[in-house]
């Protein structure tokens, strides 16, 4: 199964194609911002360093976040885009469980990994055998720090998104439990005229 793996949430943008066994290409640039600009021309530079087409895909892995409305709606848009006429599937994975699969691979310890999304806050989730245990959630960072001590598993920060994780991930992920849904980092600051919240 060929998987093409995508990720707009951080200052990287980042594309791979891999399968169970192979990375055929991972391309990873730090760009800060101005993904929606490049991420089509990474891609198509994936394809051509992979020696592939669009069409030899059988699925599509998109990181959901936590992350800036603009930013993680790029990679999400194009992998919706990419997959809808072509019929694929599309499996989110957020960039907490990544960065614990990162850390351990094989899935065969307890991780919690966190994603600072400024404010003094971050998301936090506790992950066993690579699956979320629970869900995570935002907290200020005091919080984060306070809960660890009581669990006591090793922490990671899902700072970089290696779209190579993701996309082995996704292989083995269902789209019905993991849809390709954004994880914003919090809600709006656009207000209505009056200053009531949208």
């Amino acid at each position: 199964m060929l998987v093409l793996g995508l990720d707009t949430t951080g200052p990287d943008c980042s594309v791979s194609i891999v399968d169970d066994a192979t990375i055929y290409a991972h391309i990873s640039r730090n760009i800060g911002r101005g993904h929606a600009e490049v991420l089509a021309g990474m891609v198509a530079e994936a394809f051509e360093t992979a020696n592939l087409k669009p069409n030899d895909i059988d699925r599509l892995a998109v990181c959901t976040g936590p992350g800036s409305f603009t930013g993680l709606r790029v990679a999400l848009s194009f992998a919706l885009g990419f997959a809808l006429p072509r019929g694929l599937p599309v499996v989110g994975i957020d960039a907490l469980a990544v960065a614990a699969s990162t850390r351990e691979p094989e899935g065969v310890q307890f991780m919690s990994a966190f994603r600072d999304v400024r404010r003094g806050e971050v998301f936090y989730g506790e992950f066993s055998n690579g699956y979320a245990m629970g869900d995570i959630r935002a907290m200020p960072r005091e919080e984060m720090e306070r809960l660890n001590n009581i669990v006591q598993f090793d922490l990671v920060e899902a700072e970089t998104i290696d779209t190579r994780i993701l996309a082995w991930l996704a292989i083995d992920r269902d789209p019905a439990t993991h849809p390709a849904e954004p994880l914003y980092s919090r809600g709006p600051d656009a207000k209505l005229p009056g200053g009531k919240s949208l």
